[in-house]
């Protein structure tokens, strides 16, 4: 986790606090994020981050992959919330992410990416079949 926050560029005078964001890559995953916070974009690698944010307001944060077009995940993070949010990629790239409260977030994708790659074995090798069968 970097020890300095990365600053808030919004217009904003009062109180703030540290978001502290963790990221975990889905079943297939772009090489880094793009994090937005109240419409800033940050290019982030896989891990934790910490950005200062205003403490009496919420606070938009988005995450997403490959340049905000996989994975896409967003939430308003309210003043009356702790400021730590978790970010799941998805385990298929066409997939939305998940972003909530550490411990909260679950994979998407996961029961459907194992149908798939059960499915393809199985025509395979009923293919297979077909064929001795009809030779």
């Amino acid at each position: 986790m970097s020890e300095t926050p990365i600053p808030y560029v919004g217009d904003h005078n009062g109180p703030t606090r540290v978001l502290r964001l963790h990221t975990r890559r889905g079943v297939v995953a772009k090489a880094g994020l793009t994090v937005g916070v109240d419409g800033a974009h940050y290019h982030q690698g896989w891990g934790s981050a910490a950005f200062e944010i205003p403490a009496d307001r919420p606070v938009h944060v988005s995450v997403s992959q490959g340049g905000g077009q996989a994975g896409v995940a967003a939430t308003v993070l309210t003043p009356e919330q702790p400021a730590e949010l978790e970010y799941r990629g998805p385990a298929a790239l066409y997939l939305a992410g998940t972003i909530g409260a550490p411990g909260t977030v679950k994979q998407r994708g996961c029961l459907l990416q194992l149908a798939i790659l059960a499915l393809v074995p199985l025509v395979m090798l009923a293919l297979v079949i077909v064929i001795l069968l009809a030779g």
